[in-house]
């Protein structure tokens, strides 16, 4: 499996969480499938990484750099990353447009 299919993060999402369907987002779905894409390719980085706090470190400068290229604060980003644990429904949706956002980036070389 490659690493873009199925990074370990989505995976969390769905284990033991529980729906809170009302929760609003920070910001439109469109940009946070936009924000998720991105860090879906950031954890596909993280993921060749070999453990440790070196890669801790790298982990938080990555996502400072995705909040950064989406023009939204670190907050944000880690207020849509809560939402998306708690709602599994959601993270499902969002995940679901990543890959098709992920499939035409894809075909586009």
């Amino acid at each position: 499996m490659k690493i873009w299919q199925f990074p370990l993060f989505f995976l969390c999402f769905h284990v033991g969480c529980s729906s809170q369907q009302n929760e609003p987002l920070p910001i439109s779905e469109e940009k946070l499938v936009r924000l998720m894409f991105d860090v879906h390719v950031a954890e596909g980085a993280l993921s060749q990484l070999p453990g440790g706090p070196k890669k801790d470190s790298i982990a938080d400068q990555y996502y400072n750099q995705v909040a950064e290229i989406q023009q939204l604060d670190r907050a944000v980003l880690d207020t849509c990353l809560s939402i998306l644990q708690r709602n599994p429904d959601l993270s499902q949706e969002v995940y679901e447009k990543v890959m098709e956002m992920m499939d035409k980036k894809r075909l586009e070389k």
